[in-house]
């Protein structure tokens, strides 16, 4: 009881101390937006009026803000996102110093003086396909990051049939089924594909065993080759293309997924799934997904976020 009391008390200080840094860099935001704007305005949520009334929305936070925030706004409109914790925060969708600068001050009057990369962020549109009566649904939310398609309980196999782009459809039973953006290939889709270092030594002792290769690399080369080939499925927010990876797909002798991973322009996928779900950007935002309904996945620039990703 005393260990369980402990932790909570430390548990608790360290959110608190969280929240302070939050709030205090959310101050510097806002003195620093009205020192270069004319007109700025402090929500917590965003509704139907702050879309028509605002010409740039900044989410304060990190990319878990930022996509929220996202997930609001209309294809065309405007967002920055401001990293009010870099310590514990990475913020891939934030707007970033190419110099390494986290100052806030620095990066606003950067922003305010347009010394920035601004860039179109491509967005996954999803439409619905019902055999009964309901028809064609198009889902009024776009995912910026990713969508996971499968099944509710991570322990149930998710059946799915996919049609890629023009290719024969594929009956294939997983653990689900990612699709990705550009800016969400640092994010879920990076780790789905990343190896550690330890499985490329492992690769690379079989090659030698196997005798197709007799060079042994040290651990610093281990790990330069490691993040190489992690990094080589980054790609630019603005490709319109989407990325595609099916989870530990199901090989047997009656289920051989051939298509597992790629990139799309296209994808639609049927449901065989008891309770399947479709998840944009996070378990805010999601659908159901039932047998028998068909689900399509596009991108189109009318649908694209306008954002900054680098200043200076």
């Amino acid at each position: 009881k005393q260990w369980y009391q402990r932790r909570v008390a430390i548990t608790a200080g360290a959110i608190r101390r969280r929240h302070d840094v939050h709030e205090s860099n959310l101050s510097i935001i806002l003195t620093e937006l009205r020192r270069h704007f004319d007109e700025v305005a402090l929500v917590d949520t965003i509704n139907r009026e702050h879309v028509e009334w605002a010409d740039v929305f900044i989410s304060a936070g990190g990319d878990g803000t930022f996509l929220n925030v996202a997930s609001q706004l209309e294809g065309g409109k405007w967002l920055i996102g401001l990293n009010t914790d870099p310590e514990r925060s990475v913020g891939h969708l934030c707007a970033r110093s190419r110099s390494k600068k986290t100052n806030l001050k620095y990066i606003i009057q950067q922003i305010a003086e347009g010394e920035c990369v601004f860039i179109k962020r491509s967005r996954i549109r999803v439409k619905m396909s019902y055999a009964c009566t309901v028809g064609d649904v198009q889902i009024p939310k776009y995912a910026l990051n990713d969508v996971y398609v499968g099944e509710t309980s991570p322990t149930r196999l998710s059946y799915l049939e996919l049609q890629i782009d023009k290719l024969p459809a594929e009956k294939q039973k997983s653990s689900g089924f990612l699709i990705s953006t550009g800016s969400g290939s640092t994010a879920w889709s990076y780790h789905a594909n990343a190896l550690d270092t330890y499985r490329t030594e492992q690769f690379l002792k079989i090659l030698r065993d196997s005798g197709l290769t007799n060079k042994k690399l040290n651990s610093t080369e281990i790990t330069d080759v490691t993040n190489r080939f992690n990094d080589s499925f980054i790609y630019p927010a603005e490709d319109r293309r989407m990325k595609y990876i099916t989870r530990e797909p199901l090989q047997n002798s009656v289920f051989r997924a051939a298509n597992v991973q790629g990139y799309a322009e296209s994808i639609t996928i049927r449901s065989l799934c008891w309770n399947g779900k479709i998840v944009m950007d996070g378990v805010q935002r999601k659908f159901n997904f039932d047998d028998g309904v068909l689900a399509n996945f596009t991108t189109s620039d009318c649908d694209s976020l306008n954002s900054i990703q680098y200043v200076d």
